[in-house]
């Protein structure tokens, strides 16, 4: 099987947690990371099923969308459940999750005037995000008898959540605390234990 995924070249959740799960799974794959020219003649092309990235391609069958290609990497790597529906569909549920959240801070994201985005900003690091973190430490909780958010094994869901919460609270977003973990400790030990996993850690260490 021969696996191209394209998405640019940052550790955004919408493609890191496929890169990620490939890489885990020891799944070889063409890891290709266009700048914003080539982009932009991609999208030109009509080559984009929606004008977007990421999008990853089977043995020349190009599939789009975040949550579908993640879905795919976690089930060829061995990181989606397999035979339990209803653990599928709570993996399913996290990454609808992340693409959510994703959404609520891309509201911020057009706002031009300054001053305006700063408080739209503000409001999301002190009403918004710590209610969604809220959400998600009490979904990991749910489940008593593991360290992951789905059953007793690492599975995309987990990867997803790591990637999202570090782009919250990585310092890149302005106007958003980095500190938003501190209010959640279950999840920010699951986010430090997931950091912490030598095959995450060799991967990340690319973009050092």
């Amino acid at each position: 099987m021969q696996l191209k995924l394209m998405y640019f070249d940052f550790p955004f959740w919408r493609a890191e947690v496929s890169r990620l799960a490939l890489h885990l799974g020891g799944i070889p794959f063409e890891d290709v990371r266009p700048n914003r020219e080539a982009f932009m003649a991609m999208k030109r092309s009509g080559e984009l099923p929606y004008g977007q990235l990421p999008v990853l391609d089977v043995d020349g069958v190009r599939i789009a969308q975040s949550v579908s290609i993640a879905r795919f990497c976690g089930q060829v790597s061995g990181l989606y459940p397999k035979d339990h529906l209803v653990d599928q569909a709570r993996v399913d549920e996290l990454l609808d999750t992340c693409t959510q959240l994703t959404h609520i801070l891309g509201s911020s994201m057009s706002i031009k005037d300054a001053e305006e985005k700063m408080r739209a900003r503000q409001k999301l690091g002190a009403k918004v995000l710590p209610k969604w973190l809220g959400f998600l430490e009490s979904r990991l909780n749910q489940n008593h008898s593991s360290d992951y958010f789905v059953g007793d094994h690492l599975s995309v869901a987990d990867l997803a959540i790591w990637r999202i919460l570090g782009w919250l609270t990585g310092g890149i977003l302005d106007g958003i605390p980095t500190n938003l973990l501190e209010a959640h400790p279950h999840l920010k030990a699951h986010y430090d234990r997931i950091g912490d996993l030598e095959g995450v850690r060799s991967w990340m260490a690319r973009y050092a």
